[in-house]
């Protein structure tokens, strides 16, 4: 069993790759998804874990599914 740490540390490696592949800067994809910068610097360091509907906005705002995201993530885990 995986700690939410554990989660949310590949989540938010995910979300950075995936913000660099679009050459996004962290201003970029909070404006995209309609949250707060902070927020999304929090969850890239494994600090914050979004919310279902936060991870749908920031899937739109990457041009991805919420399952590529998820997925990736998922991946890391193991």
């Amino acid at each position: 069993m995986r700690t939410s740490g554990q989660t949310a540390a590949a989540f938010g490696r995910v979300l950075r790759d995936q913000r660099a592949v679009r050459r996004l800067s962290q201003e970029g994809l909070a404006l995209g998804a309609g949250v707060d910068r902070t927020f999304v610097s929090q969850m890239e360091r494994g600090i914050r874990q979004p919310t279902l509907t936060t991870l749908w906005k920031l899937a739109a705002a990457l041009g991805v599914s919420p399952a590529t995201l998820v997925a990736r993530a998922e991946r890391l885990m193991r």
